[in-house]
């Protein structure tokens, strides 16, 4: 199992940044509203404060495949997409897990505060930085697959494409969440929420990288 702390730095603050004024519906810092531009400056100030980007994977083997699932040692995942991914891959492959956060204080910071435009500011960046971080584990587990001469699909996760969300259940058995400080509620809610899981294939030899290449849905808004 590895655990990954990477340090808030420029290069994620300043992604951090243009990510968050794309949600908000500027595709550029040109011509946005010095209240909105004070309001980001202070969410990312807090940010770099109280933020914990943490991260957590594991590689199991698979144990078997059918038509449309794939067995590991923490469960089954029942879905026929990332199913075709791994038959489309050879040698040997395997299934990383991971789970990414940032903590839970950013999120509370933006809840207490009393002005609506800025909770939504600080649950936009929120979400965003969790998904940056999930970026940064998805890197390192490639990396360290890289160099023992393996691939890495693009994560996965529950909830996405013919997977339903019940696939928390076998990601969360496969790593032990607490050490990021993460938990799974009986309702299939991570906390903190703003977390991410995700599932990806470790190969030798992989054609494509995301089931989206494997499936006739061309018009599928989530299609990558």
């Amino acid at each position: 199992m590895v655990v990954v702390e990477p340090q808030f730095d420029e290069k994620i603050m300043e992604g951090l940044r243009d990510r968050t004024l794309r949600k908000l519906g500027y595709g550029t810092r040109l011509g946005v509203d010095l209240m909105i531009v004070r309001t980001l400056d202070d969410v990312l100030d807090t940010a770099t404060r109280v933020a914990r980007l943490k991260g957590i994977y594991r590689v199991l083997p698979i144990l078997g495949t059918g038509k449309s699932d794939v067995e590991t040692q923490a469960g089954v995942i029942h879905s026929a997409m990332f199913t075709r991914l791994v038959h489309a891959c050879s040698g040997n492959p395997s299934i990383a897990f991971m789970i990414a956060t940032i903590g839970e204080e950013l999120e509370e910071i933006g809840r207490a505060n009393s002005l609506v435009f800025d909770q939504l500011v600080y649950d936009t960046a929120g979400s965003e930085l969790a998904e940056m971080m999930a970026d940064l584990l998805e890197v390192d587990c490639r990396e360290k697959a890289g160099n023992s001469g393996l691939q890495l699909s693009s994560r996965f996760s529950p909830g996405y494409c013919d997977w339903s969300l019940e696939g928390q259940q076998v990601i969360f058995s496969s790593l032990d969440a607490g050490l990021i400080n993460v938990r799974l509620t009986s309702k299939l809610v991570m906390v903190p929420s703003k977390s991410v899981s995700a599932i990806a294939v470790v190969a030798e030899e992989m054609p494509v990288t995301v089931p989206c290449a494997l499936c006739p849905s061309e018009d599928c808004p989530w299609r990558r």
